[in-house]
């Protein structure tokens, strides 16, 4: 799999910045600033890689596979809030056919993207796109906050050989030690949703990020789009 992502690096330094929220209703909007990709019918085909660390017992295993993401049906919740509900598939290579994964669902409200996955609210999106914005994306739930911010924006880059325009980097999380590494990020494209993320939580070895001692890695990346009608 090859992934090529032009322009500058996404660890390079960046300005830190907070811009102060302003509530707008944007329920059942479509334009040019929707990174969500909520049009029914639109499928998202990824190549998905997990790598398992243990270097006690000489373990760096990787499982690849393919999942698609399809936007199947709308329902109003008990806000009357319009919610789009999402069926993730994973490939199964002994039936040659998709097996239902599981469904989330999706939605748009004051400045805001959500997914419900596995009883957690989180607000995956601000709307509109604003580098450096940083905002609380687990306010909905009891768990420690999740302080997630915009990094740059790209007008190309090219994942799977597949060019996609108009791209956006969210930075859940970085956090770097001697003995350790958490990263976690997503990328959207316009009109698209979700094109590639990644998540890492890993044991390192003297702050060398190629020395994995323990821990999981997952990639996912987009390799077709279909769009809804």
């Amino acid at each position: 799999m090859s992934i090529r992502i032009f322009l500058i690096s996404i660890f390079a330094g960046l300005l830190y910045g907070c811009v102060k929220e302003s509530p707008t209703n944007i329920e059942g909007k479509d334009d040019l600033t929707d990174f969500t990709g909520l049009k029914i019918g639109n499928t998202i085909f990824y190549h998905v890689k997990y790598i398992f660390h243990d270097d006690q017992v000489d373990r760096h295993d990787t499982t690849e596979f393919k999942m698609k993401s399809e936007i199947q049906d709308t329902f109003r919740d008990n806000e009357n809030n319009l919610r789009y509900l999402i069926h993730r598939f994973r490939w199964n290579d002994t039936i040659n056919n998709w097996v239902s994964y599981k469904v989330i669902s999706a939605y748009k409200k004051t400045n805001f993207y959500f997914e419900s996955e596995d009883n957690l609210l989180i607000k995956k999106l601000y709307i509109p796109y604003i580098l450096n914005m940083e905002w609380n994306a687990d306010t909905h739930n009891n768990n420690d906050s999740l302080h997630y911010r915009y990094l740059l924006n790209y007008p190309i880059i090219k994942i799977n050989n597949i060019q996609v325009d108009s791209v956006i980097h969210v930075k859940q999380q970085l956090y770097k030690t001697y003995v350790d590494l958490k990263r976690k990020s997503e990328f959207y494209a316009k009109n698209k949703g979700l094109i590639y993320r990644v998540y890492k939580d890993l044991q390192i070895k003297k702050g060398d990020t190629l020395k994995i001692e323990k821990g999981v890695e997952w990639y996912y990346s987009i390799y077709q789009f279909l769009k809804g009608k």
